[in-house]
């Protein structure tokens, strides 16, 4: 092998180090879309905490103003005998409106937590979708072709030069250790 030969098959070998470089960026890059997939996931967990707290908030309010119409409804009695027929209407209606009042909130609850879970379901969906086109993405890419034709030639080359200087004499390896050694021109 002349030096113009060992020079060509050197520029192969950085550009097949160039090449792999370039497929270890894309791993990474892939890996990056994973991590962000997976915050994505994370976002998604943290806004039904979020929403399980405001039912929770909804319950309390809801047992709160069952506890007050209790109350309302035991004073009402009391005064029912002591106070007049207005005085019973008017706390009667009080309560009515509390009832009202958390009644709708609950409501109002509920169909926003449907809408929340709703709007969470297909933001989720639209992530995973994402992801799967991602992956399939790089996979009809790559299409089992991690090498180039070239690139396995090279690899084929590089095993048959290592086969040659494995069954190399004492006097050929030094002959190649001092052409390796030489300075370049």
């Amino acid at each position: 092998m002349n030096q113009a030969e060992l020079d060509l098959f050197n520029d192969k070998l950085d550009a097949h180090a160039k090449e792999v470089e370039r497929f270890h960026g894309e791993v990474a890059n892939v890996t990056r879309q994973i991590a962000n997939c997976d915050k994505l996931v994370r976002l998604a967990n943290a806004g039904l905490s979020q929403i399980d707290g405001k039912i929770a908030e909804a319950v309390r309010v809801s047992a709160e103003a069952r506890q007050i119409a209790d109350v309302a409804a035991a004073q009402a009695s009391a005064a029912a005998t002591v106070a007049t027929q207005a005085a019973v209407s008017g706390m009667l209606e009080q309560m009515q409106q509390a009832t009202e009042a958390a009644r709708k909130t609950s409501l109002s609850l509920n169909i926003l937590q449907f809408k929340t879970g709703g709007w969470i379901a297909v933001y989720t969906v639209l992530v995973l979708v994402c992801c799967l086109a991602t992956g399939a993405l790089t996979s009809w890419a790559l299409r089992g072709k991690a090498l180039t034709p070239e690139q396995a030639h090279y690899i084929e080359l590089g095993k048959a030069h290592q086969a040659l200087l494995a069954n190399a004499s004492e006097r050929e390896l030094k002959q190649i250790n001092a052409i390796r050694t030489r300075p370049p021109k």
